[in-house]
């Protein structure tokens, strides 16, 4: 395993966890790519339920590191060939974190910047400690947060949050996140890991076929009117009630007057 990065694979739970805090987190290729191996990897394995992504050290991730990135991918590219590599770099990769039919969590315990917000918006649950901060610093820079950043915070947020945080480039605490619908829960720093770790045991322990059926379902209905919101309602619960239905016994075959 990188010294960077570190995965742990337990009772149906994959957790990744950042490790370079002497570098903030920043995010290398090498980090990445273990990530995205767990993703793969929670699609795939069927005994694997649900993925965590946590970090040690006060900051959560300054976000991609910059460094490393202006080596890799020389400013002398093509605009058809930076294209490409946006989209085999983390793109596709954050797509697939949308779509894999199980969830993913984020524990933001410290400073999230940049890439760290822009994951963020490709998993499922969101769940920050009251030291928890946000930003997007893309702006400062001259350029805009595009990896999610933008796309995926105005849908979480809504326009004005958006802006304040991708247009403006101010930062939100804790609090302000869960205001803003950028996470779901905020919690107490003293005790933060074990919480995360009760939540992600309860969703390990549900139906797998409900829990994915119902990200599919939530992912759809929101871009869909109330008619078709229903359609898709029918159409995903209809297998999940049936099945159900079988594993139910027979009436007057349990109670206490049968």
């Amino acid at each position: 395993m990188h010294e960077d990065i570190r995965r742990e694979d337990r009772d149906g739970i994959i957790t990744v966890t950042f490790t370079r805090h002497l570098k903030r987190n920043a995010l290398t290729v090498a980090m990445r790519e273990v990530l995205f191996a767990a993703v793969d990897d929670l699609r795939d394995n069927d005994d694997l339920r649900v993925l965590l992504i946590r970090a040690e050290g006060p900051v959560f991730t300054a976000g991609i590191d910059i460094k490393e990135h202006h080596e890799l991918f020389p400013a002398t590219r093509g605009m058809q060939e930076f294209r490409r590599d946006y989209r085999r770099n983390v793109h596709r990769n954050f797509d697939e974190m949308e779509l894999v039919e199980k969830p993913i969590v984020m524990a933001i315990d410290g400073l999230c910047l940049g890439l760290g917000v822009e994951m963020a918006g490709a998993v499922d649950f969101r769940l920050a400690s009251t030291r928890a901060v946000f930003g997007l610093p893309e702006v400062d820079m001259g350029i805009v947060a595009g990896s999610g950043g933008t796309s995926r915070i105005v849908r979480l947020c809504g326009v004005g949050w958006a802006k304040w945080l991708g247009m403006a480039g101010e930062r939100i605490d804790a609090e302000t996140a869960l205001k803003a619908g950028l996470v779901q829960a905020v919690w107490d720093t003293d005790g933060f890991d074990d919480q995360v770790m009760a939540f992600c045991q309860r969703l390990a322990a549900k139906p797998a076929d409900a829990v994915g059926s119902a990200k599919v379902a939530i992912d759809l209905c929101k871009d869909l009117d109330r008619a078709g919101g229903r359609l898709v309602e029918r159409l995903v619960n209809t297998p999940l009630i049936l099945d159900a239905n079988k594993r139910l016994p027979p009436l007057g075959g349990q109670g206490e007057d049968s």
